[in-house]
């Protein structure tokens, strides 16, 4: 992995220094809010995780810098030809284009350094819009919507006829 530039911008693979932003980061109450799982996560479990992940040959970590101070995290986890995105911007850098710079960055990136990656995903809450405009602003389009029912923590008002 090298680092890539783009006006002014440095999009850097990450390494062992960068655990402790990214456990900030991922503890912010914003991107705990538009996760898939709310929950906190400890420094022990975010610590495993990481270094689990630089040892992963299927996923690739970034940092974007802007004249030396980071401004975001992209993460990709490349399987069968298909890469799947995650990333957030720092609380302090949000509302200024960074999300749709990073996501045009690492576009060219794949294009450049994983030819064998035909497509791009992401999976986006339908109430985090402002990651659906960055992705939207890329090219990138709904393919399909999920619906979820937690069985644990729900109770249905309609019962079943057949029963």
């Amino acid at each position: 992995m090298k680092e890539t530039k783009r006006d002014g911008l440095i999009l850097k693979p990450a390494d062992s220094a960068d655990m402790e932003l990214l456990f900030r980061w991922v503890n912010d109450d914003r991107v705990r809010e538009n996760a898939f799982h709310k929950e906190k996560i400890s420094f022990e479990e975010h610590q495993k995780w990481f270094f689990d992940l630089l040892r992963d040959k299927r996923q690739n970590q970034y940092i974007l810098y802007q004249d030396r101070e980071p401004v975001g995290q992209i993460r990709l986890y490349i399987c069968g030809g298909v890469a799947e995105i995650d990333y957030s911007i720092a609380p302090e850098k949000r509302e200024q284009g960074y999300g749709r710079m990073l996501i045009g960055m690492i576009q060219n990136k794949i294009r450049d350094e994983f030819p064998e990656t035909k497509k791009l995903v992401a999976k986006v809450r339908p109430s985090n819009m402002a990651s659906i405009c960055c992705f939207e602003k890329n090219g990138f389009c709904e393919v399909y919507r999920q619906y979820e029912f937690d069985i644990a923590n729900t109770t249905s008002p309609f019962k079943c006829a057949f029963l």
